[in-house]
């Protein structure tokens, strides 16, 4: 019989380097369908789905079924994790997984050459592999992470014909609009002076349940205002008492002086007003405002709001370079997986000879044997904000890495921050080890920017792993400690939460010098200040195969 519902009940879980819990007594039920899961980096998203399929232990709490009992196909976040059944699924010709194949584009050789795939291929042939298990459950980890808008409809389309439990890590929210029916928030509330995680479900597309959690949102800091006004009024109220007796007091004493010490009669009666207001109705009413007064200040810290965020101000001395031009390449053709251009030629019929690769009419011809992009004249100025777009395959990654070879033999060098679309355990091992190796006001400058990219400096010094999205944030605040005047951003969104994506966006807009941006998201192009497009175009729609050309 189907699985119907995978339930996660009250689960604990503290991370072995950790002294507290990553999150506690979280709860999420997740039906037929897809289910999206949304949330900060770091936040936890990725470590419920590995205690839900058994690859870690919780502290406390429940996963029913029982991992290990449903068949569970999965697809890792990162495309360097090569699919654990890779072998079976290249010898799987069945009509199931010929129509998987079929449906994303999964080339007869690509399970043969995995380190050779471009990582959109890469991410394509993951999802293949856990759909091509016929799973109970599937889950996939940011499965639109390096691929274009073309390749993420055919995912979309693929995913939308599994009839099983479907779960969805994902910052797209346009991916999520399309397949998602519920979602559930990984959301940092504070509450009662600290920030807690917690768990919440809202039914609909991200559109539809995040104008939800605004709604909750607004309800929430309405309610504290409220709390916080009524907590000040009876404050006020309370010190109004206070002040009223002190100057009945005051009276009292000045009455007192002036009544004759053998007038038994008088002091009686002065002792009996004394009384009336301390330990009689006056003290009474000011206890009465003191409970109320004070059960108003534990529900205003009852009351739970959204954490702080922040907005990317990470550039405390960043400048511009004053050089004229930081970096050239020349007109000619880099061969895919190359670094460095080779001259036009038009004698040997790799290229066109009398059209020129110049972004005006340039192309390859039909028998050129030699697949690679060609590029007319570039250079990045010291203020050029610029981004490379173009679809997966196309050469946006190798012209990356060819100016990155040129920038090696600029003289003097050209202080550059760089960061690949693909990262490592070994990367997040050095990157800490950097952090590690900062002196104390270093440290703290580098963790302070890494706070105001949303990210939690406490996890790192307690020993914490990064997130992928983690770590992307912690390069790049350890690559200002460098005072770069380049920034090369390989698909920065990969990995990143919403709120990440939009903080870098700002710290790239304000950023003085050079930027060169990789990636499909529009939007985070327009709003990290990029001006110049270059866009590389394929060939027949397929630049490994046949080409490509750099137009401007």
């Amino acid at each position: 019989m189907p699985l119907s519902t995978l339930t996660l009940a009250h689960i604990t879980y503290t991370p072995p380097e950790a002294t507290e819990p990553l999150f506690e007594n979280v709860s999420a039920t997740f039906p037929r369908g897809w289910t999206a899961v949304l949330g900060d980096n770091g936040i936890g998203k990725t470590t419920l789905l590995r205690i839900a399929m058994g690859w870690l232990r919780p502290d406390a709490g429940t996963v029913s079924p029982s991992p290990g009992t449903p068949i569970v196909g999965y697809c890792p976040q990162n495309t360097d994790e090569r699919p654990d059944d890779l072998d079976d699924f290249a010898a799987d010709w069945s009509p199931e997984t010929m129509r998987v194949r079929r449906d994303l584009g999964i080339g007869d050789d690509w399970p043969w050459r995995y380190d050779e795939l471009s990582g959109g291929e890469a991410k394509r042939l993951q999802i293949a592999c856990a759909l091509a298990k016929r799973p109970d459950v599937l889950m996939l980890d940011e499965p639109t992470n390096h691929v274009d808008e073309a390749v993420a409809t055919r995912i979309v389309s693929a995913l939308q014909d599994f009839r099983g439990i479907g779960i969805v890590v994902s910052h797209d929210v346009d991916f999520i609009d399309r397949l998602a029916t519920r979602c559930v928030f990984f959301e940092r509330d504070h509450v009662h002076g600290r920030n807690v995680t917690v768990v919440r479900t809202r039914p609909g597309n991200y559109s539809q349940a995040n104008a939800t959690a605004e709604n909750d949102r607004r309800s929430a800091d309405a309610a504290l205002q409220r709390s916080r006004h009524e907590a000040s009024r009876l404050a006020d109220v309370a010190a109004q008492r206070r002040h009223e007796a002190a100057l009945a007091a005051t009276r009292a004493r000045a009455v007192g002086a002036g009544v004759n010490r053998r007038d038994h009669d008088a002091r009686n009666l002065l002792k009996l007003h004394k009384s009336l207001s301390t330990d009689g109705s006056a003290g009474a009413a000011s206890a009465r405002i003191a409970s109320r007064t004070d059960a108003a200040r534990r529900r205003t810290e009852a009351v739970a709001t959204a954490a702080k965020r922040y907005d990317g101000d990470i550039w405390m001395d960043a400048e511009a370079s004053h050089r004229p031009q930081l970096v050239r390449l020349e007109e000619g053709l880099i061969r895919y997986g190359g670094d460095t251009v080779e001259p036009r030629i038009g004698a040997d019929g790799r290229m066109d000879g009398n059209d020129r690769a110049s972004g005006h009419g340039g192309r390859f011809l039909a028998e050129d044997p030699v697949p690679g992009l060609a590029i007319p004249a570039l250079s990045v100025g010291p203020h050029d904000h610029i981004g490379i777009v173009g679809v997966n395959g196309s050469g946006k990654s190798t012209l990356c890495r060819t100016l990155l070879r040129r920038l090696h033999d600029v003289l003097p060098p050209v202080p550059t921050l760089s960061i690949s679309q693909n990262t490592t355990a070994a990367d997040a091992q050095d990157a800490l080890r950097r952090l590690n190796d900062l002196d104390d006001a270093g440290r703290s400058l580098t963790l302070g920017a890494y706070a105001q990219l949303n990210a939690d400096p406490d996890r790192l010094l307690a020993g914490g792993v990064p997130s992928p999205g983690e770590l992307r944030k912690l390069l790049l605040c350890l690559g200002t400690r460098s005072h770069p005047h380049l920034i090369m951003l390989d698909e920065p969104t990969n990995h990143l939460d919403l709120h990440s994506q939009q903080a870098l966006a700002k710290a790239l807009a304000t950023f003085p010098g050079a930027v060169i941006v990789v990636s499909h998201n529009r939007a985070f192009l327009r709003d990290a200040g990029i001006r110049t497009l270059w866009r590389c175009e394929a060939r027949n729609g397929n630049g490994n195969g046949n080409g490509s050309i750099l137009r401007r």
